[in-house]
């Protein structure tokens, strides 16, 4: 059974991130994480590192293809500390 993965995202590079350590975590690369999801290698890059450029169709097959599934919820006060 896969890990529990629960990350509140707020700005478009941590979304990028969290996708790449998703992949990582499931031993997947991103020739092999593209191939599941119907894109180039290139394209997984470019999602990582930059998905502000990325439809929100892309991201959503994306999540697919890794499994997961986007919840929306009120956003939680942080303190400055915690802020991105």
């Amino acid at each position: 059974m896969r890990g529990k993965v629960e990350s509140p995202i707020v700005t478009l590079n941590q979304l990028g991130h969290l996708l790449q350590e998703v992949r990582c975590q499931r031993g997947l690369t991103q020739r092999q994480l593209g191939q599941r999801a119907g894109f180039a290698q290139s394209a997984i890059s470019a999602l990582e590192t930059s998905p502000g450029s990325a439809k929100l169709e892309r991201i959503f097959q994306l999540l697919s293809a890794l499994d997961l599934e986007l919840v929306l919820r009120e956003r939680k006060k942080y303190t400055q500390e915690h802020e991105w």
